[in-house]
């Protein structure tokens, strides 16, 4: 089993993800921001698990899976940068508009790569449709936030 998870392509965006969230992780308030790594898990097997339902595209070289999801796509980059996403958002409403287009273009680009490399394929999606869906999903993050921050103040 050992063998089959470092073969695994997913296993290595999942090694990507975690290195990247734990250089840029503040401990001090990932008690807080650990919500938008969870609504992103969620909003991402929703999706992912109904596109693949209807044949809109299907992953690759997946092996554990969660409704036709790799697990370590869920649990690697989907995770870790719901989180990562939250912490940066900025105060200035301006600026979480270009926090949300430029944090979807980032991952379209992870997307894009993910494309390339056969482990995911799209034959009834494109990245255009893409980076709306995850404007949606990165959007619903920014909602969670400032619902929260309307109603909660959060110790850090």
């Amino acid at each position: 089993m050992i063998k089959v998870i470092l073969q695994d392509k997913w296993f290595f965006s999942f090694i990507i993800g975690w290195v990247v969230f734990l250089l840029l992780i503040n401990w001090k308030t990932f008690r807080k921001n650990v919500w938008g790594g969870v609504l992103a898990v969620v909003l991402e097997l929703w999706q992912d698990g109904e596109a693949a339902n209807f044949g809109m595209y299907h992953f690759k070289y997946a092996f554990p899976t969660i409704l036709d999801v790799p697990v370590f796509f869920t649990f690697g980059i989907t995770f870790t940068m719901g989180v990562i996403f939250l912490q940066f958002i900025p105060e200035n409403p301006d600026l979480q508009l270009l926090h949300l287009l430029v944090f979807t273009a980032g991952f379209l680009l992870f997307e894009y790569n993910v494309i390339q490399h056969e482990m995911l394929v799209t034959p009834y999606w494109n990245l255009v449709g893409s980076y709306f869906d995850n404007i949606a999903i990165f959007g619903s993050i920014l909602l969670l936030n400032s619902f929260i921050k309307s109603r909660v103040k959060w110790r850090v």
